[in-house]
């Protein structure tokens, strides 16, 4: 049976420790063979094992994991509905291609949408907020000291996504929710370039204190400088243009 992992979902915040070891146990989903190999291929791309722009098929896919073709088939299609794998007539199957003017673009929405979204969420925190988010920090420091890149990629998506939970802003979730793929493969592609262990940490500290802090436009400001440090670690390492859809 194959084990994967899922961004996690939005969630409402929860009475939880920064002890990893306090985290409750949630609930064993039992997942289907399509599920389970869906899981399997976005931490292959996570991982970077299959890399943007990478140009795949069925047959070869259903060697190289060992899986009969019907589930990798349903495993593919959700993949390509969260914009992870891309599937053009005439030019087949592939990961998702990046480009700097998509990295600038991005990295330039998630700066209004996380500024947004503080502005939003600010009046809402409370004690129990405040310890959801640390527990989140404390869940992406343990990946990072595992060296696990995937949980860290995943990680540091639950650690931002605290604050459209908090905001309580239906649309505004919803268009995170829409990145969180692309911000997958950014995500990943900074950490196999700079390693996993202590990457952003000390920004994500940062984040953490000021978002317990009483001002809000340290936090704003803080956002825009994580923003713009992420792109500017990423941005030469990618092609200036995406190969066409």
């Amino acid at each position: 049976m194959f084990l994967g992992r899922q961004v996690p979902p939005l969630i409402p915040p929860t009475e939880l420790t920064t002890d990893t070891r306090d985290l409750p146990l949630t609930a064993i989903r039992q997942l289907t063979l399509s599920e389970q190999i869906r899981d399997m291929l976005r931490d292959r791309i996570i991982a970077g094992d299959l890399a943007p722009g990478e140009k795949l098929t069925e047959i070869d896919l259903a060697k190289r994991l060992d899986v009969s073709r019907g589930p990798l088939r349903e495993a593919i299609m959700q993949l390509t509905q969260e914009g992870l794998l891309v599937k053009a007539p005439y030019k087949g199957l592939r990961v998702r291609s990046v480009s700097q003017i998509e990295l600038r673009e991005l990295y330039s929405i998630r700066t209004a949408l996380e500024r947004f979204a503080f502005e939003e969420a600010w009046p809402h925190r409370t004690e129990a907020a405040l310890k959801d988010l640390k527990a989140r920090f404390a869940a992406l420091e343990a990946a990072r000291e595992r060296r696990d890149l995937t949980a860290s990629v995943e990680g540091e998506v639950a650690f931002h996504t605290w604050v459209y939970d908090l905001s309580g802003h239906g649309l505004l979730q919803d268009h995170w929710r829409k990145l969180i793929p692309l911000v997958q493969i950014y995500m990943s592609l900074h950490q196999n370039l700079h390693g996993v262990s202590g990457v952003f940490m000390s920004a994500n500290a940062e984040y953490l204190k000021l978002a317990a802090g009483d001002d809000l436009a340290p936090m704003l400001d803080h956002i825009g400088q994580h923003m713009q440090q992420g792109m500017d670690e990423v941005y030469a390492s990618v092609p200036a243009a995406a190969e066409q859809e």
